[in-house]
């Protein structure tokens, strides 16, 4: 790994920033002998000439297609000899990203360029060690990956380790076809040949690359239903076909090899389910040439399902292998789970592999559409991740980029609420880990937006007053309502940092002991339409034991319904002891995606409908059919809901230090027991054939 971040080449910049527009780049390097098949690629935001040892030898001009993929120069010499050389780059950028609320945290990532020299056996590649014209050195924008450029098109395939070096690659073994039109296909180990005539071309879709976007999946999803629209009115049923199922949901990438005659093109698309392969305008849809005898791989995405047609001019024989990659970080998983309950375990593997191919450049919320730090979303990820895996390197950079990138006076993603959510996982990474050093490390960011919460307080009521963004729930909320439930989320998240501090003195908290909470009734919170409102009451602390006994005793899940809510729901429930009403909750929520062959945890969910199901998902306010993630990080909380409730093993004192161990058995099941980590080694517990067990690595008091 250690090899691969020192080659994997890097976004850098003036020290400026997007403030200096005009300027060199330089690097000089001395090589001892003469080096062969020398390559220069580059990506940029602006335009370049490229000086080598004095003499300019290539020219890119401005536009938005530079920071999509690799720009090969052409005229770069094939053959450098030994000695020094210098290379130059004049820069000159008139247009940055762009950059809105919703990705301020990205404010210092506005202009950047990446490069990297290859020959053989010579690498050199743009970091911290290059110069700017005026003897400067230069800064770091963000790694390779890393929004909001994302994956770049055009560099070797080893790149997709990405900027952290941690990425890695699979082979899927488990591929099976559905369907294959005018192609013989074998099947072997996942690996996929096919054999035929291509029945002539159509017009292949490549796009624009006009304009610069925020996100790179907003760029690819634009691009997608341009490319999709064009090849719907287009005839291809005589065309060379296959559709492929993976068997689950990947963060995949596939290479093809052209085994024998002409060159051909490939148009492919990817989709979470069979509904969306047929009926998505914004299906996922690339195309590449491929010359007879070349291998190509595609960037990673998303999917389960692979549709590939095969197009070359004339009636020509093709013959092709075909190879999927799962691509993700390899979690070292020290966290497992056994029961007799096929459902429940159904339950826990279905949130196990949604978490763990969430798992990339930051821990994403989902690998189909948005494929990025969702600071809420991470905080109901990192639920699972405390009781999966030892390393929770993923879960920190996801919680550094949102809090180190959000700058005095913005809301994390725009949102008021999703800072709260990053303040409460704060202390909840502490209470899991006892990682004193990375809280310490966050020192100025909990600062700074624990200001921005406290100049929104009211100092009569000690309300949160003026709050013009939020998101609680998916489904629709009046704006008083809205409200109401922030008020009970600053409750809690004043009442984390409260315990934060008192175990971490040394964080400049100054205003925590000043933050109150508004006086509200119970029946404010249970009058609410929507049932987070009812749970955030209770979660709270405004709507008492006895009423939310009242209330959760009666209540049955039903439409609107999430799986956010419906796990907090889960939580609330086996707060009060009501196992069996919390057991009913999360198996009629995931019990209704595995009825539908569902590998991943969804966004959203809907109980009740006729037909397509994934037209009938709807997150109610924002995303229309097809568009919703059925691979969903913040959707995999059952995992934390099994370990701390029905296990029964919950942290007291952070780090594990103390715990509390209240196993909630429930009926019909006969055994649950489970292996989870802490700072102190592994905790074995459970239950079997009603007797209860726990043993613990030395280190951990057992709470009476």
């Amino acid at each position: 790994m250690n090899d691969i971040l020192t080659r994997i080449p890097k976004w850098i910049w003036h020290q400026d920033r997007e403030s200096m527009q005009q300027f060199e780049l330089v690097k000089s390097f001395v090589l001892e002998k003469a080096v062969e098949n020398v390559e220069f690629n580059m990506a940029l935001t602006g335009a370049v000439e490229i000086e080598l040892d004095g003499r300019v030898i290539g020219v890119l001009g401005e536009c938005a297609a530079n920071i999509c993929a690799f720009q090969r120069i052409a005229a770069f010499p094939a053959r450098l000899d030994a000695g020094e050389h210098t290379l130059r780059l004049r820069i000159h950028c008139k247009s940055v990203m762009p950059i809105v609320p919703i990705n301020i945290h990205l404010k210092g990532r506005l202009a950047g360029c990446i490069a990297y020299l290859s020959a053989e056996p010579f690498w050199l590649s743009t970091d911290d060690s290059w110069f700017t014209g005026d003897g400067q050195t230069v800064s770091t924008v963000c790694l390779l990956g890393e929004e909001p450029y994302g994956d770049l098109e055009g560099g070797p395939e080893w790149f997709v380790a990405g900027g952290f070096g941690d990425i890695q690659t699979s082979l899927l073994h488990e591929t099976s076809l559905l369907l294959a039109h005018r192609t013989e296909v074998t099947l072997q180990d996942g690996r996929v040949h096919m054999k035929g005539n291509a029945r002539g071309t159509v017009p292949i879709p490549v796009p624009e690359r006009d304009a610069k976007y925020i996100f790179y999946h907003v760029r690819k999803q634009t691009e997608w239903r341009e490319a999709n629209l064009l090849l719907q009115q287009t005839e291809l049923s005589n065309m060379p076909f296959v559709v492929l199922d993976l068997g689950k949901e990947y963060n995949m990438r596939f290479r093809l090899e052209n085994r024998i005659g002409s060159g051909l093109d490939i148009v492919w698309n990817g989709a979470e389910s069979l509904h969306e392969l047929e009926n998505y305008e914004g299906l996922m849809t690339e195309s590449f040439a491929l010359a007879a005898g070349e291998t190509k791989f595609t960037l990673p995405q998303g999917v389960r399902y692979v549709r590939m047609y095969v197009l070359a001019e004339g009636n020509s024989p093709f013959e092709l292998s075909w190879q999927a990659e799962e691509v993700s970080v390899p979690m070292k998983q020290t966290g497992y789970f056994q029961t007799d309950s096929a459902r429940l375990k159904q339950v826990f593997d279905i949130s196990l592999h949604t978490n763990q191919v969430c798992h990339q450049i930051g821990l994403w919320d989902g690998i189909k559409r948005d494929r990025l730090n969702w600071t809420y979303d991470f905080y109901l990820a990192g639920k699972a991740d405390y009781v999966l895996y030892g390393d929770l390197s993923v879960l920190r950079r996801s919680m550094e980029e949102l809090g180190r990138g959000t700058p005095e006076g913005y809301w994390m993603n725009d949102l008021a609420s999703y800072t709260l959510w990053w303040l409460n996982n704060v202390w909840e990474y502490y209470l899991h880990t006892g990682d004193q050093a990375f809280v310490l490390s966050l020192n100025d960011e909990i600062l700074r937006h624990t200001r921005q919460v406290e100049s929104l307080i009211d100092p009569v009521s000690h309300a949160l007053s003026n709050i013009q963004s939020n998101l609680i729930e998916w489904v629709p909320m009046e704006q008083g309502e809205s409200e109401l439930c922030m008020q009970a989320l600053f409750r809690m998240t004043g009442n984390n940092l409260r315990r934060l501090k008192s175990y971490i003195p040394e964080l400049s908290l100054p205003g925590i002991s000043k933050w109150g909470h508004p006086q509200m009734d119970a029946a404010a919170f249970l009058s609410g339409k929507q049932l987070i409102t009812k749970l955030l009451g209770i979660m709270g602390g405004y709507v008492g034991e006895q009423e939310a006994m009242s209330f959760l005793e009666n209540y049955k899940p039903e439409d609107p319904i999430t799986p956010l809510s419906a796990y907090w729901l889960a939580e609330c429930c086996s707060q009060l002891g009501l196992t069996e009403k919390a057991w009913a909750a999360v198996s009629a929520v995931w019990g209704k995606m595995l009825d539908e062959d569902a590998t991943t945890c969804w966004e959203s969910v809907t109980l009740q409908h006729e037909g397509d199901f994934h037209d009938a998902l709807t997150t109610y306010t924002n995303y229309d059919s097809y568009r919703i993630s059925l691979c969903h990080s913040w959707a995999g909380t059952p995992i934390h809901w099994i370990m701390s409730r029905v296990v029964g093993v919950q942290p007291v004192e952070p780090g594990y230090q103390t715990i509390k161990f209240l196993p909630q058995h429930l009926n019909g099941i006969g055994t649950c027991k489970a292996s989870l980590p802490t700072p102190f080694g592994q905790i074995e517990a459970g239950w079997e054939h009603s007797q209860d067990f726990i043993r613990l690595p030395k280190g951990i008091t057992l709470a009476e």
